[in-house]
């Protein structure tokens, strides 16, 4: 697997990118638990927002899922984020995506499975190591537990 070397200098702002990403997953799933117990009008006046941005955000959230419990993440990507924005160290990332239960492989429905990838698979763990977000050691290491566990 080929990784794209990255200039030092860029790495604050590769951060921060995944930071916007998790802080909008994190806000989104927070809203939905507030609208549980009050209602979108007091909600937007909270948060000083109309209530119709409050309305959209929620039908985006509806469609999100929430972290695996004992896991950090709603899937191995959003996991090995958490671990590239320092929420998780090294060992707490390799533990729990050793421990996840990465599907089979499913039917591709007549397309290349190679080219098809299965929400929450290993391709996810794969995708992070490509985006440099994980290093091929850490990757070598969740593989190797993974495997060891399986059998």
């Amino acid at each position: 697997m080929t990784t794209i070397s990255y200039r030092p200098e860029v790495q604050r702002a590769r951060t921060l990118r995944q930071r916007l990403s998790l802080n909008r997953l994190d806000y989104l799933r927070e809203l939905r638990r507030l609208a549980a117990i009050m209602s979108q009008a007091e909600l937007a006046s909270q948060l000083g927002v109309k209530q119709p941005t409050i309305h959209s955000a929620l039908r985006t959230a509806a469609k999100m899922a929430d972290p695996v419990p004992g896991f950090s993440g709603a899937s191995p990507y959003e996991i090995t984020q958490r671990y590239a924005t320092g929420e998780l160290t090294r060992a707490q990332l390799v533990d729990e995506l050793s421990r996840w239960a990465y599907p089979s492989e499913a039917p591709t429905g007549g397309f290349d499975p190679l080219l098809v990838s299965t929400s929450g698979s290993f391709d996810e763990v794969g995708r992070a190591r490509s985006e440099g977000l994980i290093d091929g050691a850490i990757y070598d290491a969740i593989l190797d537990r993974a495997v060891d566990s399986s059998q």
